[in-house]
């Protein structure tokens, strides 16, 4: 059994509480934490936790629980803020992404957590869903033959992605998936942005963006959270076009399952999609726990994790720039 903490008792975290811990038998939440007494107080009401359990601050929760790892489902502005708070107390941690809006800041956390020995992972999901590891295989046994065009698009009448900045919101993952999908960093990412975008909070309810990653891999990637149109996955729909065929993955309306192969001649073969054990939050809540008790690591380790904030950022300076934007390396 691993005692947890829970940051941040918003409504984030409420379906955290409700939907995601109680999946795994060995989690076991032993403090629930929030500055504001009215989030610690509706949090109560909703989910039946014990006042005696909240506390206003993370020290307070540590010292009081013994607990040895947090998650932290926050706000976006305060992801930075609470992982060092968790990390210089000594407890491993879970947190939302993006964890870092820009790439100095990912490595000196992810550095931190390393220095003092800690599990450090983030909450990228997308990699949880029965398909991308599917497609991550087909790709490195070369299915298609060498990959020439990829597309992805994305497309949900969704308010909370609408009404933030998509990029921050939404993006991240997808950038993630590139990166885990074809094994390759972003090298360099063009971004136009529906709407003006001079800083991380500025609202944009989605983009058109050319991603380059290492090898001469591109791709044409497509965010809206307007207009009407058949609602994608969440992971979007992917178009992988190789020299000896096409993989799709995720069709609309909503079929994250969906992979298929079409070779050279048009003849389709649907691809299997096993069931996984645990599926997209709980997945990565199961290999942070395992990661904690030794055994294993994070889905996303923060200090891999790092290189997806990296491309995140140089999309976020592409939109306020207008111009072609190198990923950081390191």
């Amino acid at each position: 059994m691993t005692d947890l903490i829970q940051i941040g008792l918003g409504p984030w975290g409420t379906d955290w509480a409700a939907k995601i811990i109680p999946q795994l038998a060995d989690a076991r939440v032993t403090g629930w934490v929030d500055a504001s007494p009215e989030a610690r107080a509706a949090f109560a009401a909703a989910t039946g936790a014990d006042p005696d359990t909240m506390f206003a601050t993370v020290r307070e929760a540590l010292e009081a629980t013994g607990a040895v790892a947090a998650i932290a489902p926050v706000a976006i502005g305060a992801h930075a803020a609470v992982a060092r708070q968790v990390l210089e107390a000594g407890a491993h941690l879970l947190l939302e992404k993006p964890f870092a809006l820009d790439a100095a800041t990912a490595r000196e956390l992810a550095g931190l957590a390393e220095e003092r020995g800690l599990v450090f992972g983030i909450d990228q999901n997308y990699r949880i869903f029965p398909g991308a590891p599917v497609v991550r295989d087909l790709l490195e046994r070369q299915a298609v033959g060498t990959v020439r065009r990829v597309s992805l698009e994305w497309h949900r009448d969704h308010r909370g992605v609408r009404d933030s900045n998509s990029l921050v919101e939404l993006a991240i993952h997808h950038f993630d998936l590139m990166r885990y999908l074809f094994g390759r960093e972003g090298a360099a990412i063009t971004c136009v942005p529906v709407s003006p975008v001079r800083s991380a909070q500025d609202r944009t309810p989605g983009a058109s963006l050319i991603v380059e990653l290492d090898g001469g891999i591109t791709v044409d990637y497509v965010l809206s959270s307007q207009g009407i149109d058949a609602q994608t996955p969440w992971p979007g729909v992917w178009r992988i076009s190789g020299d000896e065929g096409l993989i799709r993955w995720g069709a609309a309306p909503d079929d994250h399952r969906a992979v298929s192969i079409t070779d050279a001649a048009g003849n389709v073969s649907a691809v299997e999609v096993p069931e996984l054990p645990l599926f997209e939050r709980a997945g990565v809540l199961r290999a942070f726990i395992d990661a904690v008790e030794g055994s294993g690591a994070p889905t996303s380790p923060a200090a891999d994790n790092a290189h997806s904030v990296a491309m995140l950022e140089a999309a976020l300076t592409s939109a306020r720039t207008g111009e072609r934007t190198r990923v950081e390396r390191w």
